[in-house]
């Protein structure tokens, strides 16, 4: 079976992202095409993966044309377990993963690569007890906190991936608010994915198709804990849904929420 050739987003630097998913089948397909668009331009891509799915992660890159080899022995591709990525000294330190990550950061643009990416598996914070301090999903909140204060403006995009229906309602409402940016499955064996963007008040929820990925972006836009829709609409490209979501969001905020919906020149619904 052949893969998606591109990402279904395009992410850019000082994106933080918590990636949602179902299936593991699905989750290997989004990671696969994140990291050979980082690949393809030139990133270093690291990783923190299920020892099990390791496998899978660089057959899936094989079949998007990745010589996976190559790229390892370049250093341009690490992929390691959670258990050397997370506890390297036997516990889990948020302090210390941020440092760890902020020096890789600098190493990968000295080393000529023209930025960092990651992606990490969240879920062993349900079972372990190799924390510094305390429960680990309280631990690791914290390190995503951090992670979303160092992030605008580094040239890194990350990835953390949660297993949906695993995680305490609470931890997942914390996550969501550690992250401008949620990717989500849709639904089980769907075809589409969800990317939600937080700005204040107020979120939107992005559309994307698998299948045919760049034909539309389906926009719609709400406030937080509301489904009541503010707007919608649908562009042709992410950039363009990802602006012009961001535009409402912007200007429900200066009016205090108080949208009026109407028509733009495109003929897509608007504020």
């Amino acid at each position: 079976m052949l893969l998606p050739s591109h990402p279904l987003v395009q992410f850019k630097r000082g994106d933080h992202i918590c990636l949602f998913y179902r299936d593991q089948r699905m989750m290997v397909q989004t990671l696969a095409a994140y990291l050979a668009a980082g690949l393809n331009r030139g990133e270093r891509c690291f990783c923190a993966q299920k020892p099990q799915l390791i496998p899978r992660i660089f057959e899936a890159l094989e079949l998007l044309g990745i010589d996976t080899a190559e790229q390892v022995s370049k250093g341009a591709l690490e992929v390691h377990s959670e258990d050397e990525v997370y506890f390297p000294a036997g516990k889990f330190e948020p302090q210390i993963m941020i440092e760890m990550l902020e020096r890789s950061i600098e190493e990968a643009i000295a080393a000529g690569f023209t930025g960092f990416r990651t992606a990490g598996e969240m879920s062993w914070a349900l079972k372990d007890t190799r924390c510094q301090e305390g429960n680990c999903c309280d631990q690791l909140l914290i390190y995503e906190k951090l992670v979303q204060a160092a992030y605008p403006g580094k040239p890194a995009v990350g990835i953390c991936q949660y297993p949906l229906g695993r995680f305490p309602s609470s931890v997942v409402a914390s996550v969501l608010n550690a992250h401008r940016m949620a990717l989500e499955e849709t639904m089980a064996g769907s075809n589409h994915s969800t990317l939600t963007i937080r700005q204040g008040n107020y979120l939107a929820d992005i559309i994307t198709d698998r299948l045919n990925p760049g034909s539309a972006y389906h926009y719609v836009v709400q406030g937080q804990g509301s489904f009541d829709v503010l707007s919608w609409g649908v562009e042709p490209t992410m950039e363009q849904a990802l602006s012009c979501s961001g535009s409402i969001m912007a200007e429900l905020a200066a009016n205090r929420g108080a949208p009026s919906l109407s028509t733009n020149g495109a003929g897509r619904p608007g504020i």
